[in-house]
């Protein structure tokens, strides 16, 4: 490419590091001059994604101070002010729904950076508060953005409904999907399938109901006692406390730490079940065909639902997730079954459509 134009790779948790990072290596591919910022919204997790995928991040910021959603907010718009001004980009990407995306999709539009690009756009759950404040977040950057990345056909028709313009949508499939084929067409995941079931819980919503989670892993385990439970707590001493207070003492259940992106990958291919309120498990699943129980109550990708692959639970009844999960352990989910959330090619059509718009300055 003639006349190279710099892009910035805006991130802050892991999720966005691991979709984010074939959408990196396919700019490369294309000569395209791409800065990394990392905001530091997670701290804790963000380097072993970061090494997974060889990627050294060219701005590693510090997390902002406080505890609430509008100071976190305010403080990485700051943060990401301070680099926009060291050097002039013609385009900004962010990725989903996080209090980063939403900063850094505000902080380019006052900085009139020209492409503003949302991968991951168009999922919506229908209701404004949940998931709080994801929903809202990337309602709010719809409106920001020029360019948009739709994973499904759903998130393709939501930005139409609203008045997006069809010519500034282009439907790519799900990055993550790409980061996972690459694994499997190396070899470096198990073939086989366990007797484990994996749980994740970590979403702001489900902080106040964790007890009812792990009270309906216990009756799941006396139902099923061929299964070993993996609850992979977040390091957040919200979530982890109650963990370990209602889990103590079950043999079937084993609480281990927040798995890295690998070893995520490595448990999720040879799970028997997968019990989770995180969207990017939801994602995740269908490529090794893992039945699984979303502990929300709304989800803002139907897509797994309507193809079979997953079902809502909720997490306010004990008896409503154990349902789910028995019938769901029941079910078959086929190798004919298409992934719903696409072909592993999305990071090439975003590079792709990106340095056509680049090449157009």
């Amino acid at each position: 490419m003639s006349n190279i134009k710099r892009v910035l790779i805006i991130t802050g948790t892991r999720p966005e590091i691991i979709k984010m990072a074939p959408v990196f290596y396919a700019l490369n591919v294309n000569n395209v001059d791409v800065d990394w910022c990392h905001t530091g919204q997670h701290e804790e997790l963000a380097i072993q994604a970061f090494n997974i995928f060889n990627i050294k991040p060219t701005y590693i910021l510090s997390r902002p101070e406080g505890n609430n959603v509008t100071s976190l907010l305010s403080g990485l718009m700051n943060n990401v002010q301070q680099i926009l001004e060291k050097k002039s980009y013609a385009a900004i990407l962010v990725h989903g729904d996080t209090a980063t995306t939403l900063a850094g999709a505000m902080a380019a539009f006052y900085n009139q950076i020209p492409i503003i690009a949302h991968v991951e756009a168009g999922l919506r759950s229908g209701d404004l508060r949940h998931p709080f404040p994801e929903e809202s977040n990337r309602i709010l950057v719809s409106k920001l953005a020029t360019k948009h990345y739709a994973p499904t056909l759903l998130a393709y028709a939501a930005l139409v409904s609203e008045g997006v313009p069809a010519s500034n949508i282009v439907l790519t499939g799900n990055t993550v999907v790409d980061a996972q084929l690459y694994l499997l067409e190396q070899g470096l995941l198990p073939n086989e399938k366990s007797n484990n079931v994996i749980v994740t819980a970590h979403r702001r919503e489900n902080w106040n109901k964790i007890k009812t989670i792990c009270n309906a892993l216990i009756k799941l385990s006396k139902l099923k006692p061929e299964l070993i439970f993996k609850f992979a707590v977040h390091p957040n001493p919200i979530v982890r406390t109650q963990v370990e207070e209602a889990l103590l003492g079950q043999d079937k259940i084993d609480i281990i730490d927040s798995l890295d992106y690998f070893e995520l990958q490595k448990s999720l291919a040879s799970a028997k079940l997968v019990i989770t309120d995180s969207g990017g498990i939801q994602e995740e699943a269908p490529t090794y065909r893992i039945p699984t129980v979303v502990l929300r109550k709304t989800t803002e990708r139907p897509e797994a639902i309507n193809e079979g692959f997953s079902i809502l639970a909720g997490a306010e009844c004990e008896d409503e997730i154990v349902k789910a999960c028995l019938l769901m352990l029941d079910k078959t989910i086929s190798a004919e079954m298409k992934n719903p959330f696409g072909d592993g090619k999305a990071s090439l059509k975003i590079a792709d459509d990106l340095v056509g718009m680049l090449n157009a300055f």
